[in-house]
């Protein structure tokens, strides 16, 4: 497997940041623990092989308006997918070479797994008097899950949207007092 994940960070003026990264992991695993199973008399333990792809993107916008009130956007969306095959049972765990540790092995589920989420947060804050501030936040997330291996990031990030979001707002109203 490898990672890539390269990040940039650009700021044009002096009140405006911006950046953004890409994070993008290719995992293949031969022993990748899938289950155990309770038999009458023991367990057995499953593993298969995982070809696993996961997407991140980041991105982030700091917004200096005036000297007292700045916007802040976070955004985040992720897709990961994993297909496995090729299961077997540990059944000699101290057998050498590695490969003898394992039989080949019947399994009745399907562990495929696509995991699809997008996490955003928006902040204002407002110096309305020195020392104190006053900041609205709205955070959403939006998350999926489903049972195939397959990785599309487009059509995987289109679904993500159709999803319902939760959605939760915030107030912080701090005041100083000078005594």
């Amino acid at each position: 497997g490898y990672v890539f994940d390269p990040q940039i960070n650009y700021r044009p003026t002096s009140y405006l940041t911006l950046s953004g990264g890409v994070h993008f992991e290719r995992m293949n695993e031969d022993t990748q623990w899938v289950d155990n199973i309770e038999g009458p008399s023991s367990t057995q333990y499953v593993f298969g092989r995982i070809q696993q792809t996961t997407v991140g993107l980041t991105a982030r916008i700091n917004y200096t308006i005036t000297p007292t009130l700045s916007v802040q956007i976070y955004a985040q969306p992720f897709v990961s997918a994993g297909e496995y095959g090729s299961y077997k049972a540990l059944t000699n765990p101290r057998a050498q070479p590695y490969a003898a540790q394992f039989s080949p092995f019947a399994y009745p589920g399907n562990p495929d797994f696509n995991y699809r989420s997008f996490r955003s947060t928006n902040v204002l804050r407002w110096e309305y008097k020195p020392g104190s501030a006053l900041y609205v936040v709205w955070q959403q997330g939006r998350e999926d899950v489903a049972d195939y291996g397959r990785f599309r990031f487009n059509q995987d990030l289109g679904h993500l949207f159709g999803v319902p979001a939760d959605n939760v707002f915030l107030v912080k109203f701090s005041y100083w007092l000078n005594m």
